[in-house]
C-alpha cells in the first residue's frame, strides 16, 4: 500500500486555508512508498523543509477488516524544534464515540456489602434535580462482593430526581451483565452508605463516586474511553478496560475494533508512545494541575489547537497549522473559548461535506464530567463525555536520537 503526499483538487478536499500554505510551500516528493521513508526524512531532519506544515500524507484507514477503507488523509500541522512532527486527520472518524461513559455511583470494597436496605445522602445540589440532603434509597437482594459496582440510570440529565424510581443494577467491576437491579425511592431507610457530594458534586468522597461522573461520564483524558480505543490494535469487545473502581464500558466497546487495528504494519512500527500532557479539573482536590500520558494516537488539546486554553502553557505548543487558520480568519491572536469559526469545522471522513462535533483531549476544569470539543458550527464549548461526538486524531513523528 502506498502511501503518498498529494494536493488534489478542491472538489476531493475540504477546502481551507491551509491549501495556500500547501500550494505555496510545494513538497518536492510526489510519492513515498511507504511510512518507513517518511520516518527517514524525520530522522534526517529533513522534514520542516520536505514536508512543510500544511502537505497532507495520505493513507488507508479501514474500520473492518474487510472493509475497503477510508481514504484519510493526516495534515503535518506541526515541526517541533528536536525535530519530531506532528500530524492531525484532516477529516473526523466516522462513527461517533464518547469521550467517556457514566459511571458507577459507589463500588464494593474487600469488605463488600451484604443484602439489605441502603441509603446514599445526596450532599450537593447539582441541577433540578440533585437537592441537598435528599435521600437515594435501594434494597439489595443479595450480597455485593469486591469490586461489584452500584449503577444507577441517571438518565444523562441532572434535572432528574435521582431517587425518584430510577433504575439500578449492580455489575462486576466493567461486566455488562446485571447481577440484581431494582429501582430508587426517597427514605432513610437501613444503613447510610455516605454523602454523595459532600465537598463538591465533582469530587469522589471514599466508596462514592462524583455526582456529575455518575450523571454525565468523567473529563478525563487519562481515563477515557476515547484514549483507550485510538491506542489500540485489538478487537471488538477487547480494547476496553476499567480504569477506575466506577469504570463502565460505553456500548462502542463491543461493536468498533481498536482504531490502530485500521492501519498496515509499517505505519504501526514507526509509532511509538510519546508524552502528552493535559490539564486536571479544579474540583477534585488534585495535588498537581496537570498529568502526563504516553499516546501512540491523542486528540488535540485547546493550547494544540491555538484556542486560548484554560490553563496556559501546559498542554504542548501551538500548532503552526492552527495559526495560520487563526490568520487567515482574521485574528490576531488566538482562537477564543465560546467563539464560533467556520474554519475550524471538521467534516466526517465518510462523508466529507458533513460537518460533525469532535472532541478535544482538555478537560472543561470546572467540573468532572465535561470535555471541551469544537461544534459542527465551528464553536468552541465543552461537551458532557457521554456524548457520541466524532474526534480528529493525531499522533507525533519522533526524530530518532
Amino acid at each position: 500500500m502506498a502511501v503518498s503526499i498529494w494536493e488534489g483538487s478542491k472538489a476531493e478536499r475540504v477546502v481551507n486555508a491551509l491549501e495556500l500554505v500547501a500550494e505555496a510551500q510545494a513538497t518536492t516528493i510526489s510519492k513515498i512508498e511507504d511510512w518507513y521513508t517518511i520516518k527517514r526524512i524525520v530522522d534526517r531532519n529533513m522534514a520542516k523543509t520536505m514536508l512543510p506544515v500544511g502537505t497532507q500524507i495520505s493513507d488507508i484507514w479501514k474500520k473492518t477488516a474487510s472493509d475497503t477503507g477510508y481514504t484519510a488523509p493526516w495534515d503535518v500541522v506541526h515541526h517541533y524544534s528536536n525535530g519530531d512532527m506532528a500530524l492531525n486527520w484532516h477529516y473526523a472518524i466516522p462513527d461517533g464515540v464518547p469521550f467517556d461513559e457514566p459511571e458507577a455511583i459507589y463500588y464494593a470494597n474487600a469488605d463488600g456489602l451484604a443484602a439489605g436496605q441502603y441509603y446514599i445522602t445526596v450532599g450537593s445540589a447539582y441541577g433540578d434535580g440533585w437537592k441537598v440532603g435528599a435521600h437515594i434509597s435501594f434494597t439489595l437482594s443479595e450480597d455485593m462482593v469486591e469490586g461489584d459496582q452500584l449503577v444507577i440510570n441517571f438518565g444523562t440529565n441532572y434535572a432528574l430526581n435521582p431517587s425518584d424510581g430510577r433504575t439500578w443494577n449492580v455489575y462486576a467491576k466493567g461486566s455488562t451483565t446485571s447481577k440484581q437491579n431494582g429501582v430508587t425511592s426517597e427514605g432513610m431507610n437501613g444503613t447510610e452508605l455516605g454523602t454523595i457530594g459532600a465537598t463538591n458534586a465533582h469530587r469522589p468522597e471514599g466508596q462514592l463516586n462524583a455526582i456529575s461522573r455518575c450523571v454525565y461520564g468523567y473529563g478525563r483524558w487519562s481515563q477515557s474511553a476515547i484514549r483507550q480505543w485510538f491506542n489500540s490494535a485489538a478487537d471488538a469487545g477487547a480494547w476496553w478496560t476499567p480504569q477506575n473502581n466506577w469504570d463502565r464500558p460505553p456500548a462502542v466497546a463491543t461493536t468498533l475494533r481498536g482504531f490502530l487495528a485500521g492501519y498496515t504494519d509499517d505505519f504501526l512500527q514507526i509509532l511509538k508512545p510519546y508524552p502528552v500532557v493535559t490539564a486536571l479539573n479544579t474540583q477534585e482536590g488534585f495535588s498537581e494541575t496537570s498529568e502526563t500520558t504516553y499516546d501512540k494516537i491523542f486528540l488535540p488539546s485547546l493550547q494544540e489547537m491555538y484556542i486560548n486554553p484554560q490553563l496556559a502553557n501546559v498542554e504542548g505548543e501551538a500548532w503552526d497549522y492552527n495559526k495560520a487558520l487563526a490568520e487567515e480568519s482574521g485574528l490576531t491572536g488566538k482562537f477564543a473559548q465560546g467563539g464560533t469559526y467556520t474554519i475550524l469545522r471538521k467534516f466526517n471522513v465518510s462523508n466529507v461535506t458533513s460537518p460533525v462535533y469532535v472532541w478535544l483531549r482538555s478537560c472543561f476544569r470546572g467540573n468532572a464530567g465535561s470535555a471541551w470539543c469544537v461544534y459542527s458550527s465551528g464553536g468552541v464549548g465543552s461537551n458532557a463525555a457521554y456524548n457520541a461526538n466524532r474526534g480528529c486524531p493525531a499522533c507525533i513523528i519522533q526524530k530518532s536520537a
